[in-house]
């Protein structure tokens, strides 16, 4: 029985996210990227260039996570990386900052400006450089004929781990309201920058044309959301299994989790929510997950595991009763 049980949990692939190298992805290929880069192209015009900021270095032992519209574009997870879509020339560039050894020591091989070959064939992108290139005017070029009229960058928050644009408004907003705080958000910053230091360009929100492209999925991206999806039912059904009184909330946590990290997740789409009984029930984003669980009460569970399609696996919530096992 119990060998039946570790098949059903395991029944589809083993690994959701399969990686021949840790360091980047393998889900996109350099075409898809190169597709998307060319929508943008059509979007923005000849004459204007985008600008993307990649995901700052974390601040503690959290798992490194690229933002979400950074890495629908090139797949890079190395932090304080660029990306510059140069609408003149219809090209490419990505800026990665040099080899970092201490890092590298720590966690392993993190794509720098000195793996520039490696990084071209591996994303696609036509040019590799030093982010120290990018000090002065770097949207200057020789073979660029043409000014550049526009700089579009996203003005939304960066989603990263667990985060979605609404949550990251609010508390930016909390953070700038503060009379003891009062800073500008990480891309309202970058902004401020653009502006400051290309006078003659306008700066426009590259965002709507993000949310109009990511909108529609490609199979590579409807695959992944599939999977995530499995996983995710998988888990909760697991949980569900799990459930007896005496145990607490925390424990079905536990029980869908081992479901993700063992067919591959590597991260939540979210923290879990495991509401047993009145009054836990009733509270929409409930993360305490620290009550008791009793004969009788009802459970709410919402938890799913990200896809790198850079979301939640789906809206996964269920509700059951628990009743007394001998």
């Amino acid at each position: 029985m119990k060998v039946l049980r570790w098949a059903l949990l395991t029944l589809a692939p083993v690994v959701m996210f399969g990686q021949a190298n840790p360091w980047y992805q393998t889900d996109f290929p350099p075409q898809e990227f190169q597709a998307r880069w060319a929508k943008i192209f059509d979007r923005m015009g000849g004459s204007s260039v985008a600008v993307l900021q990649g995901v700052a270095q974390t601040n503690g032992f959290i798992m490194p996570r690229q933002a979400n519209d950074f890495y629908y574009l090139c797949g890079i997870e190395t932090p304080h990386s660029y990306l510059l879509l140069d609408g003149r020339q219809r090209k490419v560039t990505l800026f990665l900052p040099a080899r970092n050894v201490r890092m590298e020591s720590a966690e392993g091989k993190v794509l720098s400006a000195d793996d520039a070959e490696l990084v071209k064939q591996l994303t696609g992108v036509d040019e590799v450089a030093s982010t120290e290139a990018m000090r002065g005017d770097f949207l200057r070029t020789p073979a660029a004929r043409v000014s550049v009229a526009a700089i579009y960058t996203p003005f939304s928050p960066a989603e990263g781990a667990a985060q979605s644009r609404g949550e990251l408004v609010g508390a930016n907003s909390a953070i700038l309201n503060d009379y003891w705080d009062g800073r500008l958000s990480r891309e309202s910053r970058f902004v401020e920058l653009l502006r400051a230091r290309n006078p003659r360009a306008r700066v426009e929100d590259l965002t709507p044309i993000l949310d109009e492209l990511r909108s529609v999925k490609s199979p590579r991206e409807i695959a992944l959301i599939r999977r995530a999806s499995q996983i995710a039912g998988l888990g909760i059904m697991e949980a569900m299994r799990s459930t007896k009184p005496g145990l607490y909330e925390y424990h079905l946590d536990a029980a869908a989790r081992y479901v993700f990290l063992v067919n591959g997740a590597r991260l939540e789409g979210y923290r879990s929510i495991v509401a047993a009984g009145v009054p836990n029930i009733w509270n929409m984003h409930y993360y305490r997950d620290m009550s008791p669980l009793r004969d009788g009460d009802m459970v709410l569970m919402d938890f799913a595991p990200a896809s790198t399609a850079r979301g939640s696996a789906s809206f996964w919530a269920s509700c059951w009763s628990i009743a007394t096992r001998s």
